[in-house]
């Protein structure tokens, strides 16, 4: 069975559990455009390396990345509360499936902090994550 990019099944993950909308305001590699704008207010979701599994024989585990960019309007603490909300989920959840992919949970490699504001005077929050997963 092919596994779908770790970026793919955690955006279904936030989209089915309210955090934003695929394609509207949660996006995956790439910062999101909609017909042709740049959205202020997104979620990002990056593929990064994953590490080295003592379970390697029963599990994947690769890592992901969570930015979190606000509105110029959006002072830095609703930047920050929305990823701290995403990370509160994610550090609840136990063994899940997501896209026919067993999740076993997610640990976190970096909690939630500011990079700093873009190009375009926005916040932007991020947080590092690994998990363990394998097809179901």
């Amino acid at each position: 069975m092919t596994l779908n990019a770790v970026s793919v099944d955690i955006v279904t993950l936030l989209d089915d559990n309210s955090f934003g909308t695929a394609g509207t305001d949660l996006f995956g590699m790439e910062w999101g455009q909609v017909n042709g704008q740049d959205v202020d207010n997104q979620i990002l979701v990056i593929d990064t390396s994953g590490v080295p599994s003592d379970l390697k024989d029963l599990y994947e585990q690769p890592a992901f990345q969570i930015l979190v960019r606000g509105d110029r309007k959006k002072s830095t603490k609703d930047v920050h509360d929305q990823i701290r909300a995403i990370h509160e989920f994610l550090m609840a959840q136990g063994t899940i499936i997501i896209n026919t992919t067993s999740y076993r949970e997610f640990e976190y490699n970096s909690l939630p902090n500011a990079v700093g504001r873009d190009e375009n005077d926005r916040y932007v929050y991020s947080a590092n994550y690994w998990t363990y997963r394998n097809p179901t």
